[in-house]
């Protein structure tokens, strides 16, 4: 338990939304720099993309180790040098003078990424309880979901004005005033974790997993997406994690951890979680590529059109946490996976694929993944045993971007031509259309898979640690 219950727990919100938001930002916003960096380093764009890859990479690998090392030592601490450590590697980012020191850097950066995100989700259940979770998820929701997006938007604003090792110095003063706080407000808790084996198998099962699984991703955005070199990475990726599935069934102390998923909740929340993100990633990736290529619409429209998604999560998420809160995250879970998938019949069944289909279906979305990210989040969380929310957190933020990667994979096996030379004269309009049916598929699982869910309410007293 928490040495005390009087904290300041709406202001280490601002810190963890602080943290949330530099963290999944940083994913976006470097995208935009990347062919002046490319430049820069004298090397090709396909060789600049692993600046991106490789944070990612970082984080989707270290999330469940960094979470259970957290459960076992001091998550304040973990949490706050973890600020310090993505401080740092932006600065090395910024001062790299070589391909080779940019990746590390990244790399680095991505470490302090993995502590904080390992423990953001965490920290909410440690200072909140239970009947004020949702609230609070709601708003984390809506900081992941505005860092997710918005990289990209900004990173291109800033570099109007400013060289790119700007985009990576802003960060240096924000982590450090983060770790500061951090250290000086988050409370102190005694880890209630049992000190069991890491399972350095899994880890390295899902490295590499993850690692061929991005780099199919990669060899389908360079070549096609029925590439052999794709199909082969993709094969050994699936497969490696299918044994990181079967090495977690045989011991006690799995990187995917035995007894976490023995609650409903949590392992249906996670599956949920994987689909409603693969199919945001799915659809959204070649809905911009529509917009300018098939329809003729300016970066700055499609940006502009872009943002109903965010802006109506933003809306909707605060309402679902605190519905939750009161009466419980059945209904908002099911209602927001219903809504993602109707919203994908404005695209998948209207005549043509026009703005207003895809406004429609931004927006509807949006209003979707604002009633069950915020609640589904809360249920994981609180299902979980006090002594492994650390784990959970960080599976949580893990399947989340696996669920892109998935995304970008079925997007690209469907539509993956779109954008590229010599595809300008296709028609789009029916393998788009299949690929939100699918999704539409998906999301509808999640509705039919919520039914399985518990009904029951918040507790109204306590606070876990």
């Amino acid at each position: 338990m928490m040495s005390s219950t009087k904290v300041n727990k709406w202001g280490i919100l601002q810190i963890v939304n602080m943290g949330t938001l530099i963290s999944t930002l940083d994913v976006g916003i470097v995208n935009v720099s990347l062919p002046i960096m490319a430049k820069q380093f004298s090397v090709s764009l396909a060789q600049i993309q692993w600046a991106a890859t490789v944070y990612l990479l970082t984080m989707v690998v270290l999330l469940p180790f960094l979470g259970k090392l957290s459960d076992r030592l001091e998550r304040r601490k973990v949490y706050s040098c973890g600020f310090l450590v993505f401080g740092i590697g932006s600065m090395c980012i910024a001062l790299s003078q070589g391909f080779v020191a940019l990746l590390l850097s990244r790399c680095l950066q991505g470490i302090g990424a993995t502590m904080i995100m390992a423990n953001s989700q965490a920290m909410v259940r440690q200072v909140f309880p239970d009947h004020e979770r949702g609230r609070a998820l709601g708003v984390n929701a809506i900081v992941i979901s505005i860092g997710t997006l918005s990289g990209p938007a900004i990173g291109g604003f800033m570099l109007e004005f400013v060289e790119w090792p700007w985009l990576f110095w802003i960060n240096v003063p924000i982590a450090l005033a983060a770790c500061v706080l951090g250290m000086r407000w988050f409370p102190r808790g005694k880890s209630e974790s049992a000190k069991t084996p890491f399972d350095f198998v899994g880890v390295f099962l899902l490295a590499a997993g993850a690692c061929l699984l991005m780099m199919a991703a990669e060899s389908v955005k360079k070549e096609s997406a029925f590439s052999t070199v794709a199909w082969v990475e993709g094969m050994i990726g699936i497969a490696l994690l299918i044994a990181l599935w079967l090495q977690g069934r045989r011991i006690d102390y799995g990187v995917l951890d035995r007894e976490l998923f023995r609650h409903r909740k949590v392992w249906l929340g996670n599956a949920s979680s994987f689909l409603i993100n693969l199919a945001q990633t799915a659809t959204l990736i070649p809905v911009t590529f529509y917009l300018q290529s098939q329809l003729g619409y300016s970066a700055w429209a499609t940006g502009a059109l872009l943002m109903l998604q965010p802006l109506a999560m933003g809306v909707i998420a605060p309402f679902a946490g605190w519905f939750r809160d009161k009466y419980g995250g059945a209904a908002p879970i099911a209602a927001g996976s219903l809504f993602c998938a109707l919203s994908m019949l404005f695209v998948a069944l209207l005549p043509e694929v026009t703005a207003i289909g895809v406004g429609l279906q931004l927006a509807v979305f949006g209003v979707g993944i604002g009633l069950f990210h915020a609640t589904n989040n809360a249920e994981i969380m609180s299902a979980a045993p006090a002594s492994k929310s650390s784990l959970a957190g960080s599976l949580l933020a893990m399947v989340r971007y696996l669920g892109q990667i998935a995304g970008i994979g079925l997007a690209t096996l469907l539509v993956g031509s779109m954008g590229a030379a010599g595809g300008e004269g296709e028609s789009f309009g029916v393998p788009i259309r299949i690929l939100f049916g699918i999704c539409f598929l998906f999301c509808l699982a999640v509705t039919l898979a919520g039914r399985l869910l518990p009904k029951s309410k918040p507790e109204t007293t306590g606070v876990s640690a």
